[in-house]
């Protein structure tokens, strides 16, 4: 990850130190912190009857292995016109965030530290489902026979579900 090298208040270099409570990356000159925080995702657990839909990646990081539908949030973005963005991208389906399963933290990913959240999405119509963005494959799944998913917080916010 890159950090700013000099304060953005100030212009004073910045350094890693404990400050306000906590090991933060900030100015010693004028105390500014430069906050570092996670990039959230919409991460979406799509379920048919007794059947969950996973998505096959097709880039890395996990290329090849399945996956729940999502991903990062956009500026100016609700949580919930995220996962309704990544849904229609990634399976061309369209659907209603019906509830909140749960949040899951990765840190430092290649992405930077991430916040997964998780949510259901009921879809009415499949006939559309095409893999698209992300996915080079969709597939449903029984709840009793899922596959190794590529992410231990997918399995986390799976298991939220599955509760």
């Amino acid at each position: 990850m890159n950090y700013y090298k000099y304060c953005s208040q100030c212009g004073e270099t910045n350094t890693h130190g404990y400050i306000d409570g906590n090991h933060r990356y900030h100015c010693t000159h004028c105390k500014a912190i430069h906050y570092q925080n996670p990039k959230p995702t919409a991460t979406l657990i799509c379920p048919k009857g007794d059947h969950l839909l996973l998505g096959r990646r097709a880039f890395s990081p996990g290329k090849g292995e399945w996956g729940l539908p999502g991903g990062f949030m956009e500026l100016n973005e609700t949580l919930y016109d995220a996962a309704l963005r990544e849904l229609k991208e990634e399976t061309n389906l369209e659907g209603k965030v019906t509830r909140i399963l749960g949040t899951c933290s990765h840190y430092g990913s290649i992405f930077g530290d991430i916040l997964l959240i998780g949510l259901q999405v009921d879809i009415d119509n499949w006939d559309a489902m095409i893999a698209g963005d992300d996915v080079s494959e969709l597939k449903l799944f029984s709840i009793n026979n899922l596959p190794d998913l590529a992410f231990d917080c997918h399995t986390k916010i799976l298991s939220y579900y599955l509760k």
